[in-house]
């Protein structure tokens, strides 16, 4: 009789154990809920263009003109976000504090690992009234980031060309632009665009900073800039010579 009694107890023992186990969710597997691994999911992404430099006494316009825009991501590739050809007035971006809209796009959710602007043309104006076309390294601009698009949310991608650092003149009065460009991304944040294309960004996590510089071949490296002091010329074929040392890092 004791035998069986203690028979049933243990079988309730044990069927009360895995009732425990199976009711109590803390005891259930860990999953991962990443939104940004959902593939039907969406977010918004704002691109815009700025410049914080300081105007430059001879210059009175930098009119840089960009055709498209593209984000690259590991798991899709590149993706155009804008095909729009816009002209950007780099020195009035400056004197009014303003971003400008760059693309405004609806994309896969996800984190982005590159972004690349096509700049058709940088048009240099002087305060004597000349007009000159600037010689561009490349007019390819690819820029390693981190750009974090989370579902049903806004994440933003600024551009800040540094003019002041970004500009050169030739020895015969020619101008060369090799872009020198501080990035920031943000996600979960507050972006407006009011009816004349500027943006305004509030809140959110800031998730990349960085500065890159073009070399004359045009290749683009964190943290540089061609050396304002040296001598740039351009060859019978139009390519960019420099004297001496042709970078420094940026403080």
């Amino acid at each position: 009789m004791n035998k069986t009694l203690g028979i049933i107890i243990l079988i309730l023992v044990v069927l009360g154990g895995v009732y425990l186990l199976t009711s109590n969710p803390s005891s259930a597997p860990v999953t991962s809920d990443n939104t940004n691994q959902n593939t039907g999911a969406r977010g918004r992404v704002v691109f815009s263009v700025t410049d914080a430099a300081a105007n430059m006494s001879a210059i009175s316009e930098i009119n840089m003109k960009v055709s498209s825009v593209a984000v690259h991501s590991a798991t899709s590739g590149w993706m155009t976000v804008s095909t729009t050809p816009k002209t950007y007035s780099l020195l009035e971006l400056n004197a009014e504090s303003k971003s400008e809209l760059l693309a405004d796009a609806d994309i896969k959710a996800g984190t982005y690992d590159q972004v690349r602007l096509m700049v058709d043309s940088v048009t240099i104006k002087t305060t004597a009234g000349a007009t000159k076309t600037a010689k561009l390294p490349s007019g390819e601009l690819k820029i390693n980031t981190n750009l974090v698009v989370n579902a049903d949310e806004t994440a933003s991608l600024n551009f800040d060309f540094l003019a002041d650092k970004s500009l050169h003149i030739t020895g015969n009065g020619s101008y060369i632009f090799a872009p020198v460009v501080k990035t920031e991304t943000k996600s979960d944040a507050n972006v407006s665009v009011d009816a004349n294309s500027v943006v305004t960004v509030t809140g959110g996590r800031l998730d990349d900073t960085k500065t890159i510089g073009m070399d004359i071949d045009g290749s683009v490296k964190l943290n540089f800039q061609i050396d304002a002091k040296k001598k740039l010329n351009l060859d019978s074929n139009g390519v960019i010579k420099i004297e001496g040392t042709v970078s420094g890092l940026l403080n």
